[in-house]
């Protein structure tokens, strides 16, 4: 299905207003090798227009199905709201078109499934979901480290996450994440991407507790003249339990931080520790920092010191590099995708990892909500 050998990708959401498309998707496109931005789809078709001319695609429509269903269409990417996600994976996989969606596949794990059955009725189409930390190269040098034994055996593991954004603010175009049933929240978002990216390096849960609450009961409207608006979501998530090699995991996320924003993992083992930061509180984006120490002999006063990321975990153009941000992991799975694409290969998170991510959730909220322990 690929037109003149380049794989012709298609954004539902891929609006000029729409910041997250516009800085990671479309960029990404234009650099990757093998890859066009077709088609871009809005709710307006004027908008859609005035959008490919900005972004350079061949094609705009106000109509999902209508992107899909364009032959110069091979990959469709899902960049909408949250509680969109059903409609447009739905449209793709209707189209017989591969699928990208952004995580949460959707704002449930009832919707998850669904998705994911009907992924599973096209084998040969590629239903992938954008749990981009994956593709980060100083967190799939940690994992390798971690795996070749550089902390030895893991001990624990701490992970903060103070998130200046769905707290006590919110902005017009994300009203949507103040409630706790659309899926688009922090619990959602910073939950489901935290978790994900630590249980990739670590391994999965075997058990674990937790406690969440929402200590702001309004949040004020950005642009919205000082409206406040009630949120029922939460805003402080706090998990403890126990990783599948038997290391101890304490994870704290919080979102209206004011100051201290970021993020620390801290990777205690026998033998040495592995730490990872983020300025931006979110383990999905970067830009990264990567330090370790190596207890020597009985000293146990190795300082932490920066370690230099391998050329080999660098999967994308140095142009996208030098930018960094968010648009480097997701050029990394978008890159990834089209190589699987053309080869045959799965080497992406899936739907099925999706719905495994959303049954994480849905067991740490069973144990906030119960106060029992969860198995998971």
């Amino acid at each position: 299905m690929m037109h003149n050998s380049a794989i012709g990708v298609g954004i539902i959401g891929g609006s000029i207003n729409n910041g997250w498309a516009k800085g990671t998707h479309v960029p990404a496109i234009r650099e990757l090798p093998g890859l066009t931005l077709a088609a871009v789809a809005t709710s307006r078709i004027e908008s859609a227009e005035a959008s490919a001319r900005e972004f350079g695609a061949a094609h705009a429509f106000a109509d999902a199905g209508e992107l899909a269903r364009h032959p110069g269409v091979d990959l469709v990417v899902a960049s909408v709201k949250v509680t969109e996600h059903d409609e447009a994976v739905k449209a793709a996989i209707g189209a017989g078109k591969h699928v990208y969606c952004e995580w949460p596949l959707a704002s449930d794990t009832a919707r998850a499934e669904e998705l994911l059955r009907l992924a599973a009725e096209s084998p040969r189409l590629h239903a992938v979901v954008g749990l981009q930390a994956r593709q980060a190269p100083e967190i799939n040098y940690a994992k390798d480290l971690v795996a070749d034994g550089y902390v030895g055996r893991v001990l624990s593991v701490n992970l903060r996450v103070n998130a200046e954004i769905m707290g006590g603010f919110a902005f017009a175009s994300s009203r949507y994440t103040l409630d706790k049933s659309a899926g688009g929240n922090l619990f959602a978002i910073y939950g489901g991407h935290t978790l994900d990216a630590l249980t990739y390096m670590l391994g999965d849960f075997t058990e674990l507790s937790a406690t969440v609450a929402n200590r702001y009961p309004q949040a004020e409207m950005i642009g919205g003249n000082g409206e406040l608006a009630d949120k029922s979501s939460d805003d402080q998530i706090l998990l403890h339990g126990k990783l599948a090699g038997g290391a101890m995991a304490s994870i704290h996320i919080q979102g209206g931080v004011r100051h201290e924003i970021g993020l620390a993992l801290d990777i205690f083992g026998d033998r040495g520790t592995l730490a990872l930061r983020n300025a931006k509180g979110s383990i999905q984006m970067g830009p990264y920092q990567l330090l370790g120490a190596r207890r020597n002999g009985l000293d146990p006063s190795s300082p932490l010191e920066p370690l230099a990321v391998p050329a080999a975990y660098l999967r994308v153009p140095e142009s996208l590099i030098r930018q960094g941000g968010p648009v480097v992991n997701v050029a990394g799975a978008l890159g990834r995708l089209a190589e699987d694409i053309r080869e045959g290969t799965s080497r992406l998170p899936t739907f099925a990892d999706a719905v495994k991510v959303h049954r994480l959730l849905d067991a740490v909220a069973r144990a906030a909500e119960t106060g029992e322990r969860q198995f998971v």
